[in-house]
């Protein structure tokens, strides 16, 4: 099979403008962006469409004259938009879906037409307005063998990696990858929000963010979260830990918390780590700490602020 040239795009949105614009800066021809037909979604693709020398059409309208299709369109629209494609009379030799959740079984109706396909998902963070650098990013690659050797093939023309993991692992390893980038977001979302309950301007939270937040995740990519582990559960210091569990007991960041530090407690180095357990169980104060409502006026939050 030949080395693909032409890819089209069906889906406009943050991973699929973000991918074509990256792989035309790269050489490769971009033929179609395939939108469905609401306004909203035709605007977004002819912007798309405009940037990067491709053609617009609906799906019915779609002459699918590339090497390769990538559909990059929410999990739950991949199943019918294969099955929508398979009707058509000509489809192009290799076609692929982004999603990290499912398999290349999604795009069933194309394989039962000899079409060669598979999933291949980025590992990074795909946002609007943020053009995103996929050098020494990650693809994770399945599906038929003449797939995966073509979308090797563009993560490495694009600087990327990539590896192959079983159909069966995919559910488990977007769940990994929501961990790293978006459930990571809304953890730092949360600290934010205490930040700002506890007095701190908008205008200071993320100077004093920045340091702390990038020191523990190199310290945790080049030794390991447990050796990167601080703070209260690493002292034993339960006083503070019920102290911090009393305050946080009326807002919403304390689910998070809680959350947290039971994890921690269950695999990280935790001092007093029975202790700790009991607390976490009980929800009650050591008798010698008073419980009382904190205190402090409530400050409004008004959106996100990471």
């Amino acid at each position: 099979m030949k080395h693909v040239q032409k890819i089209s795009f069906i889906g406009a949105g943050a991973l699929a403008s973000g991918l074509a614009v990256l792989l035309h800066q790269d050489g490769y021809a971009i033929g179609e962006i395939v939108s469905r037909r609401s306004a909203r979604s035709l605007r977004r693709a002819s912007q798309l469409a405009h940037e990067v020398g491709a053609e617009v059409r609906t799906l019915v309208e779609a002459r699918l004259d590339c090497d390769l299709l990538w559909l990059a369109v929410p999990d739950e629209a991949i199943a019918p938009v294969a099955a929508e494609l398979a009707g058509h009379t000509h489809l192009p030799p290799i076609v692929l879906h982004a999603s990290g959740a499912l398999s290349s079984h999604a795009l069933h109706p194309l394989t039962a037409r000899g079409v060669h396909t598979g999933s291949a998902h980025p590992l990074m963070t795909f946002v609007a307005g943020a053009p995103p650098n996929l050098h020494d990013a990650w693809f994770a690659l399945e599906g038929a063998p003449a797939a995966v050797r073509a979308a090797r093939r563009i993560a490495g023309r694009l600087g990327a990696h990539s590896f192959t993991i079983r159909a069966e692992n995919k559910t488990l390893y977007h769940a990994f990858g929501a961990m790293l980038s978006p459930m990571l977001a809304a953890e730092l979302e949360a600290a934010s929000r205490l930040g700002l309950r506890a007095g701190i301007s908008v205008q200071k939270l993320r100077q004093l963010m920045r340091p702390i937040v990038e020191r523990t995740v190199q310290n945790v990519l080049s030794k390991s979260a447990a050796k990167s582990f601080s703070g209260p559960l690493a002292r034993g210091d339960v006083r503070t830990v019920a102290a911090h569990l009393q305050a946080l007991d009326v807002l919403p960041e304390g689910g998070v918390y809680r959350a947290l530090a039971g994890y921690a407690i269950q695999t990280l180095p935790v001092a007093r780590r029975e202790e700790m357990k009991k607390l976490m169980e009980s929800s009650k104060l050591p008798r010698n700490i008073p419980r009382k409502p904190a205190t402090g006026k409530s400050r409004k939050l008004k959106g996100s602020t990471t």
